[in-house]
């Protein structure tokens, strides 16, 4: 744990001093989640909302092919989610490490991304399946208490564990098999079953790490959502009424807000790099003597 705590203090030290590692780290942020809060905070669709666009759905004549065509336009969204995440995981670690992210470590970076990533992204289709499968007993259950969408997540919970321990897995080898790619050589496959034994030497600031980064990131994302939420209710209510000049000047105050809260949370991303490069760093064998350094002995 002291070796976590030194450096995750010595990573925040740096990234405070070097504002250039936010801008890739933000990219990060905003491909993965850091779109959430915006999302959250202008869009709230209704239950009837919802059930009349799944219905409208599924009677349009255009059945089957409409729900292919979301489903193929959500599947581009990810890959594309993907292919920039890993660009700006290669910037910030050449930056890291002083040199030039080449395409070939960018697309090494992105089949690790992959690999790693699958599991949780597995377990939460499942949940998401799942949801949608209580769902309808739910909301036809008498009682308001708690509500439906925490009656859903209470049902799904399970899932949800298993989310978020497959996220953490996937973050702690995706790290350790990203700075092992770094070096001249390593495929991705090798760069796994060596991250993995990174892991193992690391001891518990592996652990630590991961764990504390979740905690954060969750504390930003919904810290980013309330205080969103809270600038959007007047905005939200001048567009109802009317827009006008105000409002959009409003909205450019809200964006600006918005980006601000990106590149804090970019500066988050960049600690999280910093902190895992120097735990997976290996560390200095034992002092061996010095053969120029010794004393020659006379027979």
């Amino acid at each position: 744990m002291d070796r976590w705590l030194r450096a995750a203090l010595v990573a925040a030290d740096r990234v405070a001093d070097s504002p250039a590692l936010w801008l890739p780290g933000a990219l990060s942020w905003l491909v993965t989640v850091g779109w959430i809060p915006l999302v959250a905070a202008t869009w709230r669709p209704t239950l009837s909302s919802l059930t009349f666009v799944g219905s409208g759905l599924f009677a349009s004549a255009a059945w089957p092919w409409n729900a292919v065509a979301l489903v193929a336009g959500i599947l581009a969204l990810v890959v594309v989610a993907f292919v920039l995440a890993a660009a700006a995981e290669a910037t910030l670690l050449g930056a890291l490490a002083g040199r030039a992210a080449g395409r070939e470590w960018m697309a090494r970076l992105l089949g690790v991304a992959v690999v790693t990533s699958a599991p949780a992204l597995v377990m939460l289709m499942a949940a998401v399946l799942a949801g949608a499968i209580v769902a309808p007993g739910e909301f036809t259950a008498p009682g308001t208490d708690p509500g439906l969408v925490a009656r859903i997540v209470m049902r799904i919970a399970p899932l949800l564990v298993a989310v978020a321990v497959a996220a953490v897995s996937g973050a702690a080898l995706h790290a350790a098999a990203a700075r092992r790619l770094g070096r001249p050589g390593v495929t991705v496959v090798e760069a796994l079953g060596r991250g993995a034994g990174d892991l193992r030497r690391a001891g518990v600031a592996a652990l630590a790490q991961p764990l504390a980064a979740l905690v954060l990131r969750v504390v930003a994302l919904v810290l980013a959502t309330l205080l969103l939420n809270v600038l959007w209710a007047p905005i939200g209510a001048r567009l109802a009424a009317g827009p006008d000049a105000a409002t959009g000047a409003l909205l450019v105050g809200f964006v600006a807000v918005w980006l601000c809260l990106v590149l804090g949370a970019g500066a988050l991303q960049a600690w999280s790099s910093t902190t895992w490069s120097r735990i997976l760093a290996p560390r200095a064998p034992a002092s061996a003597p010095n053969p120029a350094m010794e004393v020659p002995t006379h027979r």
